[in-house]
């Protein structure tokens, strides 16, 4: 079982928040804007809208998974070798990796 570690240097890599799966979600707007007026430490997992290879199924709705995910352009996906594992993406869908 593969697991990802949720901490700053993968927040950072990671492509979530700008993945057309979940642009129009407000919720996941809002905490985009959260984010950036947070200053230092690492945040919670509920206050990411990503990682979801680490933290599991989004906790925000409004997620469009007719879009097309990027997870196979995260730099998090290539080091961690997610394409070998289950789920192949839309980790915002379906959970973590295994």
């Amino acid at each position: 079982m593969v697991t990802i570690d949720f901490n700053m240097d993968n927040i950072q890599k990671c492509l979530c928040p700008g993945c057309p799966v979940q642009a129009k979600s407000e919720c996941v707007q809002d905490k985009l804007n959260k984010l950036k007026s947070q200053s230092g430490g690492t945040p919670g997992k509920d206050d990411v809208p990503g990682v979801y290879c680490s933290t599991g199924k989004a906790t925000c709705e409004g997620l469009d998974p007719s879009q097309m995910c990027q997870c196979g352009k995260c730099e998090v996906w290539k080091e961690y070798k997610l394409g070998e594992g289950e789920p192949g993406g839309y980790y915002c869908a379906k959970g973590e990796a295994r």
